[in-house]
């Protein structure tokens, strides 16, 4: 809960996070403390090529994370995750690199998808995602300085050449050599990867775990002193809008004015412009641009031109300021509440418990980075010791959940077939299952009735159907039935008074019981008993059951896993 002024904000929580977000949620910590503890020591140096190199780093952590978690969705859940929590850096323009580690995420997962999880779609997703930094510095740069600033590339490119007696007159050979080498590099980098995933079979860490530490407050919020108003987010939107849009179309001392009386007004405003303003960085950048403006885009042959040069660098340098702090204000205004609980009512709440567990996980990893020798050494051993403390991380998470095999497939998929399976299968004979499960009728060719059936004893009652009286419960075309649901709850009250050693079937958790009602409100001390049981879901409702009941699970498709290997992790996952 956040509190804005005297209004108070709820951010509906989930119970516990789908899979596929815990694995994010670590994986983009580790991402996040090698883009911390890298990131800030070559920004430091001024290192060339470290967007380059950085995002190779990236590249190798999300092609091995893969190797731990061959799952689909992986790469852009984890650049997200990494993405939000660079805000946590107290003085950069966040938007920059999460939009670079996103796409660099995104570019992956799309390659890797197209290509079914071959070797040419992590090499192709590979060389075009180190392949991004470059056009985000080339967006970035012509958004922050304007178009003249390709005049400028342009002159200065032809004074290179002249000076070093380079053949060619094309500027843009240059850009075009560093996307071949940031394209041969990036796709190098995912084979050695992609290389390295297919030899080693086996991920051990046998030191000692990671240390437990206190849970650590969300970052998204910047500060509690930090104050937040979203009219101002709005004001600082409009403002870079109508800046980029009619800034030169003013005089250079009006739009000077306006700008340094903005930037003043920021200052005072939010703490984090006042540091960006004390780095000599940035006034060494405005007036290397302002100078290489007046030499290049005016000249030496007469005080006018070269005045003409400098009012361009001038208009170049004002362009910059407006664009960096209103970027950063926008940042910081971002982590407001109340814009916070806006996207949590959208249905990101998913995303921001993520980022709260990778924030939790965040210093625990670092203090580890930090503690093994000779870390650059032996980089992968050291990233495979470092995933597999992951993914003893994710099982700890996990333990004090409820395990459920969850079997998934549409209406007319077999899931109630493969229960049947299940409970005569040879290979579980000695296992004791009770629960129910719901029996179809058809008639011309569709569902026309369900029937629930308790396992044990056979006997049966009329769930839903599709003719009238219309129900007060009802969920697609069908009317539940009063007697149905309530033979629904005996059984599973029954259960609760037995031995829980035996599998307990529910067939099938829908929208009635995400509402609480069916069988949902007398399924509450089966999942705190933490006894083993099977579920059948629909696919669209898989993260709202797992969300709800907090559960420790694994999924089948019905479409797509045998009833052998159903079997099997049942034995191993439940027993």
């Amino acid at each position: 809960m956040h509190t804005v002024g005297n209004k108070k904000l709820i951010h509906p929580r989930v119970k516990v996070l789908p899979d596929i977000w815990l694995k994010a949620a670590m994986l983009g910590s580790l991402w996040a403390s090698i883009e911390i503890i890298l990131g800030s020591f070559l920004h430091n140096l001024h290192i060339p090529f470290s967007g380059t190199f950085l995002a190779s780093v990236g590249l190798i952590l999300m092609i091995n994370g893969y190797k731990l978690w061959p799952t689909p969705g992986l790469f852009w859940r984890t650049a997200l995750v990494t993405a939000v929590m660079k805000s946590i850096s107290p003085s950069a323009i966040i938007f920059g690199p999460m939009v670079g580690i996103f796409m660099e995420g995104l570019i992956l997962e799309i390659s890797v998808r197209v290509f079914r999880g071959k070797w040419p779609g992590f090499v192709l997703g590979g060389a075009l995602a180190v392949s991004w930094s470059l056009f985000q510095k080339i967006f970035v740069l012509l958004m922050t300085y304007g178009p003249d600033f390709v005049k400028l590339y342009e002159q200065l490119y032809f004074m290179a050449s002249r000076s070093f007696g380079l053949e060619g007159d094309a500027p843009f050979d240059l850009v075009r050599a560093i996307f071949i080498i940031d394209l041969s590099f990036g796709a190098l980098v995912a084979g050695l990867a992609y290389r390295k995933i297919g030899s080693q079979r086996s991920i051990s860490f046998p030191q000692a775990k990671l240390e437990a530490t206190p849970k650590q407050e969300n970052l998204l919020v910047a500060s509690a002193t930090q104050a937040y108003s979203l009219p101002l987010f709005l004001v600082n939107f409009m403002i870079l809008i109508l800046g980029l849009t009619y800034l030169d179309n003013f005089s250079i001392p009006l739009g000077g004015i306006l700008v340094i009386t903005y930037v003043t007004l920021n200052i005072f405003r939010y703490n984090r412009s006042l540091k960006r303003l004390k780095r000599p960085q940035l006034w060494i950048q405005l007036i290397a641009m302002m100078g290489l403006s007046g030499l290049l885009l005016g000249g030496w042959d007469s005080a006018a031109s070269l005045l003409v040069g400098l009012e361009t660098g001038v208009s170049m340098a004002i362009r910059a300021l407006l664009v960096i702090f209103t970027f950063s204000a926008l940042s910081i205004e971002m982590r407001n509440p109340i814009i916070i609980d806006w996207f949590t009512r959208l249905g990101m709440g998913v995303l921001f418990e993520s980022i709260s567990l990778a924030f939790e996980v965040l210093p625990r990893l670092l203090k580890r980075v930090s503690e093994i020798d000779r870390i650059w050494r032996h980089p992968f051993r050291t990233l495979s010791q470092l995933l597999a403390a992951l993914e003893d991380l994710r099982v700890e998470h996990n333990a004090d959940h409820p395990k459920v095999i969850i079997l998934t497939g549409n209406p007319g998929d077999g899931k109630t077939a493969m229960i049947k399976a299940l409970i005569g299968s040879k290979s579980l004979d000695k296992i004791d299952f009770c629960g129910f499960y719901s029996e179809g009728d058809w008639l011309q060719d569709e569902r026309d009735t369900y029937h629930i059936v308790d396992i044990q004893t056979q006997a049966s009652e009329l769930l839903c159907e599709r003719k009238e009286p219309v129900s007060e419960w009802r969920a697609g075309p069908f009317n539940f039935r009063r007697p149905g649901l309530e033979f629904g709850c005996k059984v599973l009250r029954s259960i609760q008074a037995q031995n829980l050693q035996s599998i307990i079937v529910i067939d099938e958790i829908g929208h009635l019981e995400l509402k609480d009602q069916g069988w949902g409100h007398c399924m509450d001390d089966l999942v705190n008993s933490k006894a083993r049981m099977v579920w059948t879901v629909r696919p669209t409702l898989l993260d709202a059951v797992i969300a709800k009941w907090g559960l420790d699970y694994k999924v089948f498709n019905v479409n797509k896993h045998t009833e052998e290997q159903i079997s099997s992790s049942i034995r191993s996952f439940l027993i």
